[in-house]
């Protein structure tokens, strides 16, 4: 069954349930400071946030299958509960958030974070952004090396900083002027990556959809089928990251990294950040574009 739409009261619901479950208590929002990073003339964002440092790294099987894992997602918190998309997705507050209205759309039924993504999922995604007024960023880690953390399968939305157009990842993408619906590799970013430009038609579940099924498979050419990636979505493209490993002298990096927002736990990782660059960083823990 397809995802039913959300009404235009989308803004003012996430509102109204963030609002509810920070008082609650159900909700937990960490304070953070933003500076901003420029590279090749783009402006990248490194958000400070040291109560992370505290916070333990596990990767999603190594937390599924500890004794004492429950899943977060099944049953979801009412609390953090925005909406049913259908029968196949829920649309929930993220419970641990820096960034506030930060939503997670999982799956109604345990399906594996690493799988592929489906129809179905951007039919989700789709009634999701749609029925938000605010310019977003869709996010999914997929595998051990792309700094997932929960093993049952979701995807992220997250609204773009004021004062970014676009993920810089994507801005520096397009300078390269990608043709519209062709998997597309950009000179201006030194790290692989495979990304397919929408085109000005209403976006549909099924072209987007098939725009990440042939940047998968372009990347599943290169780096086999078991290779963890990051995908990020916006409404003017799509773009896939193969990963390496899921993080570098102690700097993780998610999906939000390779789309230019990154996170730094101490005042040592924003320096490292700094003094080596985000672009060089996210090339050591994807791989080198190939020439």
């Amino acid at each position: 069954m397809t995802a039913q739409i959300i009404t235009k009261s989308l803004d003012r619901l996430v509102q109204q349930c963030y609002s509810r479950a920070v008082a609650q208590g159900a909700l937990l929002f960490t304070e953070s400071s933003v500076y901003k990073h420029q590279e090749q003339g783009v402006v990248f964002e490194v958000r400070y946030v040291p109560a992370l440092a505290k916070k333990p790294n596990s990767k999603p099987k190594e937390k599924q299958y500890a004794k004492d894992f429950v899943d977060p997602f099944l049953p979801y918190d009412e609390h953090l509960h925005v909406k049913q998309i259908g029968d196949t997705h829920h649309l929930l507050l993220n419970k641990y958030c820096v960034v506030p209205h930060h939503l997670l759309i999982t799956t109604a039924e345990f399906r594996q974070q690493g799988e592929p993504l489906s129809e179905a999922d951007f039919t989700a995604v789709l009634a999701t952004i749609d029925n938000l007024s605010s310019r977003n960023i869709v996010f999914y880690n997929s595998g051990e090396e792309s700094g997932a953390s929960q093993p049952h399968k979701h995807l992220q939305v997250l609204p773009m900083p004021e004062y970014l157009d676009m993920p810089p990842s994507i801005g520096l993408w397009l300078q390269s002027m990608p043709p519209v619906g062709a998997v597309h590799t950009s000179k201006q970013l030194p790290f692989a990556h495979f990304g397919v430009l929408f085109g000005d038609s209403p976006l549909l579940p099924s072209s987007v959809a098939a725009a990440y099924q042939a940047a998968l498979s372009e990347l599943t050419i290169q780096f086999g089928s078991e290779c963890s990636y990051n995908m990020i979505m916006t409404r003017s493209a799509i773009l896939l990251f193969p990963r390496r490993q899921s993080s570098w002298h102690g700097i993780a990096i998610n999906s939000l990294g390779f789309a230019g927002l990154v996170l730094a736990k101490t005042k040592d990782e924003q320096e490292f950040l700094d003094r080596f660059g985000i672009l060089h960083i996210l090339s050591c823990v994807g791989y080198l574009r190939a020439q």
